[in-house]
């Protein structure tokens, strides 16, 4: 693991530990520092279940130079696979995945 790697894993390790932070707090502090510290990335950001509608995933906090597709449904896209396999999923190239739901020009 890389030192800013480590860094940043403590950094988010004190952060969830401070006295009574709120998840929506720690996730848009963890996308802020990825977006800020890991130049290869444009957008950072989270997926939550939709409390209301469980079979969909809604964007949450997120920071990055476009607007992200707002719901996704599980069945669908490479964060649906993710969430609904309930795994990682890793895709060196996204053209060459069908699942790949289409955004910006600028996020492969």
């Amino acid at each position: 693991m890389m030192l800013v790697h480590e860094e940043l894993l403590r950094e988010f390790q004190d952060l969830a530990n401070a006295d009574h932070p709120t998840a929506q707090s720690v996730m848009e502090r963890i996308a802020q520092r990825l977006h800020e510290k890991m130049a290869r990335y444009n957008w950072v950001g989270f997926y939550l279940v939709d409390a209301t509608e469980p079979g969909v995933l809604l964007v949450g906090p997120f920071v990055g130079s476009f607007t992200p597709n707002a719901r996704i449904p599980l069945n669908t896209g490479l964060c649906g696979a993710a969430a609904s396999g309930g795994y990682t999923v890793v895709v060196h190239d996204v053209s060459k995945d069908s699942r790949y739901l289409a955004g910006p020009a600028l996020v492969k």
